[in-house]
């Protein structure tokens, strides 16, 4: 969602053009013109060309939105919609069931469908009027083929196609694993991508066509986006199954409260002597120390570097403060979260977290640089 032209916002959803569309509008006119030049000769068959490439762009643009829609209906939080040089994607967060993820994935696929056959009954309108079969039956020709090729492309079962999201939430229904689901399409995926470069090479010369340098790049670069895609499906089911494991006790790292108040003396001191107590006993990792009101509401954590660099004769007489970073408002988490909840806790607010137990006493200090190490096994 990062660059590119506003289109505005339909639905409320943010609308970005990608400035790769324009290559493939570029693309489409070098293609398309010379069949448009049959019927259009001169610089106007380009205008002609580039208005076919704005259809395509207006159905890849109602594709999207139907994603976003039937996510919204789902209760998916819809963030963007981006077109660019491949189409357009839809990015979309939040919890969902295998029967609404399977309603996202096929309702794009089913709307060019439905452009396919709208164009098809208007192309077949066209030829009983005067002049029936000119630049209008051309365009929509077009538009009919290519929509229903992208219906037909995208309902393949691999991920990262809707056909693969589709597989994708069946495979999740009937096994009750969203991670097995994505394992599964994400293989059926790469195969897909194998079968597309090499039905690229050999299916022109064994209909006799013969290949062209250019369907060999084609093949090539559509198939190693479907494996790209694929793969990223793969290491995401991964990340999906160390989820569960996550849990506060095992990540945080050990941390004990001193007041707000203390000097800087009076905080090594106590680090000492919760070092000498075995706080940081089979942990490996160093004592954090975790500033707290009177009221022992956690408002900062003391900055160890900073700590060692005050000379001893300060100490006594340099608040603890001096040597802090401020904790935003509220960072702190049950020392009993886990799983699912965890991670959604630590990205809706990334940074550090004071871990406290059921009377809000401080128990350790979790990094969110700690939870996504053990999600993405780094």
């Amino acid at each position: 969602m990062r660059g590119g032209i506003s289109l505005g916002r339909p639905f409320g959803v943010p609308l970005l053009l990608a400035p790769s569309w324009f290559l493939f509008a570029a693309l489409i006119v070098v293609v398309f013109s010379p069949v448009v030049q049959l019927s259009v000769p001169g610089p106007a068959s380009y205008v002609v060309a580039f208005g076919y490439a704005v259809l395509l762009l207006v159905s890849v643009l109602l594709h999207e939105i139907a994603h976003a829609v039937a996510a919204k209906a789902t209760g998916q939080k819809v963030t963007g919609i981006v077109l660019n040089v491949w189409g357009g994607f839809t990015s979309h967060e939040g919890r969902t069931s295998p029967g609404g993820s399977l309603l996202i994935a096929v309702v794009g696929p089913v709307v060019n469908g439905v452009i396919a056959v709208a164009a098809w009954q208007v192309r077949e309108g066209t030829l009983d009027r005067p002049g029936g079969g000119g630049v209008v039956w051309l365009l929509l020709s077009a538009l009919m083929l290519s929509n229903a090729l992208l219906a037909v492309f995208n309902l393949l079962p691999g991920l990262p196609l809707d056909g693969g999201h589709a597989l994708e939430a069946v495979v999740w229904k009937l096994s009750g694993d969203r991670a097995t689901g994505t394992v599964a399409a994400g293989w059926v995926g790469r195969a897909l991508a194998v079968l597309v470069f090499a039905g690229g090479l050999l299916v022109p010369r064994l209909l006799g066509w013969g290949s062209s340098i250019t369907d060999v790049v084609w093949a090539a670069l559509v198939g190693a986006l479907l494996w790209q895609g694929a793969s990223e499906a793969l290491r995401f089911a991964a990340v999906q199954r160390r989820v569960p494991a996550l849990s506060v006790q095992a990540l945080q790292r050990p941390a004990i409260a001193v007041n707000a108040r203390a000097t800087v003396e009076e905080v090594v001191r106590a680090a000492r002597a919760a070092i000498d107590a075995g706080a940081t006993a089979g942990s490996g990792r160093d004592l954090e120390v975790v500033l707290v009101t009177d009221d022992g509401v956690p408002v900062a954590v003391v900055d160890t570097a900073a700590l060692r660099q005050v000379p001893e004769g300060r100490r006594p007489s340099l608040g603890a403060g001096a040597t802090a970073r401020a904790l935003p408002p509220r960072s702190w988490l049950p020392e009993g979260l886990s799983g699912e909840e965890l991670l959604e806790a630590v990205q809706a607010r990334p940074g550090e977290h004071v871990v406290v137990d059921t009377a809000g006493r401080v128990r350790g200090l979790l990094h969110t640089g700690d939870v996504i190490a053990a999600v993405t096994a780094r």
